[in-house]
C-alpha cells in the first residue's frame, strides 16, 4: 500500500502536534517513525489508520495504482500497539475466532498456527484479561502480521517485551513481512527499527 500525507497537521487543544507533514509511503518498503515521548509518534499512526483526521490537509491510499476511499482503507490496515484494546473476556482461541469476521489471515495460517506462532497454543482456552502484559503484545503483533493486509502499523512493538521476547519479534518479521508496506514508531530504538530502510524524524514537524 501506498499512503501519501499532503500538508497534514494535528493538534489538541489549540496545541500542535505536527505541522505541515508532506510524506509519502511507498508501498512494500519499511519505514520508521521517530520522535520521544509525546513527540506524535502514536497520534500520526492513528491518522494513517484513520482513527483521527488530521486538523488540516489529506492523506490518500492507494494499491496497485488504485486509489482506496477512506471506508475500504482501514480494511488493508492492522495495527499492533500497547494501547489496543483486546476483547479480554474471550479466551486468545475466541478472540482470534472473532478477528476472522473482519480481516482473513495470509495464506496458510489458522488460528491455532498462530497462536504456536505467538507461543501462546497452551493458553488457548485462557480469557485474555488473564494474559501477562507481554503475552498480549505477541498477540497483537502476531495477529498484526498475521493478518492478509497491505499496510502493518507497528507502534512501540517491543513495549512489554523481555529480551526472548524481542528476539521472537525481529524473527516474526523476518518471516511474515512479505513485502508489505511497514511502518514502525519508536522512541529510537534499534531493536524496533533495525530493519526499516526510511526514517521519518517528527522534530522535522513541529
Amino acid at each position: 500500500m501506498e499512503v501519501r500525507l499532503e500538508g497534514i497537521s494535528r493538534k489538541f487543544n489549540r496545541q500542535k502536534v505536527f505541522q505541515n507533514l508532506t510524506y509519502t509511503f511507498s508501498s512494500g518498503e519499511t519505514y520508521a517513525i521517530l520522535g520521544g515521548n509525546g513527540s506524535g509518534k502514536s497520534t500520526l499512526i492513528k491518522v494513517i489508520l484513520g482513527a483521527l483526521t488530521p486538523s488540516k490537509g489529506s492523506i490518500s491510499y492507494s494499491v496497485q495504482q488504485k486509489e482506496l476511499s477512506k471506508d475500504e482503507a482501514p480494511y488493508r490496515i492492522a495495527l499492533a500497539s500497547p494501547y489496543l484494546e483486546l476483547v479480554e473476556e474471550l479466551t486468545a482461541l475466541e478472540f482470534l475466532n472473532f478477528h476472522l469476521k473482519f480481516k482473513a489471515f495470509i495464506s496458510g495460517l489458522t488460528p491455532l498456527s498462530l497462536l504456536a506462532l505467538a507461543h501462546l497454543e497452551d493458553a488457548r482456552d485462557k480469557q485474555i484479561r488473564n494474559f501477562s502484559s507481554g503475552m498480549k503484545q505477541r498477540l497483537r503483533l502476531a495477529l498484526a502480521l498475521a493478518s492478509d493486509v497491505d499496510l502493518i502499523l507497528l507502534d512501540e512493538p517491543t513495549s512489554n517485551l523481555d529480551p526472548q521476547g524481542i528476539q521472537w519479534f525481529q524473527q516474526l518479521i523476518k518471516e511474515y513481512r512479505e513485502e508489505r508496506t511497514l511502518i514502525v514508531g519508536s522512541n529510537f530504538s534499534e531493536a524496533e527499527t533495525g530493519f526499516c530502510k526510511h526514517q521519518l524524524e517528527l522534530k522535522d514537524y513541529k
